[in-house]
């Protein structure tokens, strides 16, 4: 038998164990990286409630706090390379509980924050844990998952995001006190528990990736070639750029939404900083629907045809929410918060948030995109440098809004939404493809 027989032998036997690995020991690793991604967006999201608040605190500008969020982005980006190259070389179990711990630490500190400065550095840490997660949990549930079923697993594990949103509304909802401007301290020291508990579940429960672990030889053979710039080898760097800039695009239109939404509710509507959260409860219902949706449209109809249907659908709801919120007459000035208004915006929250279910394609695509040695730095780069990117968008509204109203600011977010629809079809097509050792 040639060498190429061998390999294909090698990782058609591979295939086949992964394929023959226990139900249960599957379901007990997705359900922990599905917490440990849940909390994360609690971490994540949680911010995005209190800028005002913030701002009142250390008599900010609108501006200088949307710079918080800057830094946290930047840091998704560099933990999702720096840490999905680690997961790469100390295992993917390792990496979610230092990506873990990183994050809930840096939430805690937020609380205890006297500045701004303070404040940037604890949610540096926050996106540095942010982005390495990502990047460690999808390489994971990856290579433990058959090809038939790998994106609507990664569309389970993505809805811990759209949980952790809901969650940090519901929290947003309980401990914010329209009396104290303060109280954002215990909100971001309450939300860093979950993390903690999570971590104690993963160290026990959760076990390494078995494409990972034989892996190992191949890795140990050639660790002088194994470095951060090996995704941009010639073999590898338009696939690389072409889905760095994928990401880019549809995280500068989701963290407008994220970041602004809030905001935007209690600007235009003047809703109070304890009622906005009640209609992101409904967004985070929505993208629930939509992530479980997306895994199986994917499935059905490939990952580029489900992204491109995804991100146009986007696009459209964007200014229907912005627009729909802006024709509800207002009581006195204020949103009257009656059941009928509550049911309008809540039903275009929804929406909005349905059609965030294109990420959960980025997990199964990405993951299928490169060869296991370099998949979680590749991977966690796209993905969390997309966030990167996104930083331009939330450092523009600001500027944007007293020239063109806050309306018109938020919907430019689906300009980068029409075009990344068109730019999925320069990547190629990986449905059905088989996740091996080999490299």
């Amino acid at each position: 038998m040639n060498s190429t027989g061998a390999l294909e032998t090698a990782r058609t036997a591979h295939a086949a164990s992964s394929e023959q690995m226990p139900r249960l020991r599957r379901y007990v690793t997705l359900g922990g990286s599905w917490g440990a991604w849940l909390f994360d967006a609690l971490d994540a999201t949680v911010f995005g409630f209190v800028i005002l608040a913030v701002s009142h605190t250390f008599s900010a500008s609108l501006a200088d706090v949307v710079s918080t969020v800057a830094w946290f982005l930047l840091a998704t980006g560099i933990g999702g390379f720096f840490l999905g190259n680690i997961s790469d070389k100390i295992g993917r179990k390792r990496t979610l509980l230092i990506s873990v711990l990183t994050y809930g630490t840096g939430t805690l500190l937020c609380g205890f924050a006297h500045s701004i400065a303070e404040l940037n550095v604890y949610r540096f840490a926050v996106g540095i844990g942010v982005g390495g997660l990502w990047s460690a949990a999808v390489a994971l549930v990856s290579e433990i998952w058959p090809a038939s079923g790998r994106a609507k697993a990664i569309a389970v594990m993505q809805t811990g995001w759209s949980g952790g949103s809901l969650l940090a509304a519901i929290f947003a909802w309980t401990l914010l006190d329209a009396s104290n401007p303060d109280s954002w301290r215990r909100l971001f020291v309450l939300s860093a528990v979950p993390a903690y508990v999570i971590a104690v579940f993963i160290f026990f429960f959760v076990k390494e990736s078995p494409v990972w672990l034989a892996n190992r030889e191949f890795l140990k053979n050639n660790a002088g070639k194994a470095n951060l710039l090996q995704i941009f080898q010639p073999e590898y760097r338009r696939t690389t750029l072409l889905a760095l800039t994928i990401s880019i695009l549809g995280m500068y239109g989701y963290w407008i939404i994220t970041t602004f939404t809030p905001t935007y509710l209690q600007s235009i509507l003047h809703v109070r900083i304890d009622q906005a959260p009640v209609f992101l409860v409904w967004t985070g219902i929505g993208a629930t629907l939509g992530y479980l949706a997306y895994g199986s449209l994917a499935e059905r109809f490939g990952r580029r045809a489900a992204f491109a249907g995804f991100f146009i659908g986007i696009a459209i709801a964007v200014p229907m929410f912005a627009y729909g919120a802006t024709m509800i007459p207002l009581a006195n000035g204020k949103l009257e918060f009656n059941a009928h208004n509550i049911a309008i915006i809540g039903a275009l929250s929804a929406l909005l948030g349905f059609f965030t279910g294109y990420f959960s394609g980025f997990g199964a695509w990405y993951a299928e995109l490169f060869p296991t040695s370099i998949r979680s730095t590749a991977a966690g780069f796209c993905f969390n440098f997309g966030r990167v990117g996104a930083i331009a968008g939330i450092k523009l509204v600001p500027a944007l809004i007293p020239l063109i109203g806050f309306t018109t600011t938020y919907c430019i977010a689906s300009i980068a939404y029409v075009t990344a629809a068109l730019l999925v079809f320069t990547l190629r097509e990986t449905q059905g493809v088989q996740l091996t050792s080999g490299n």
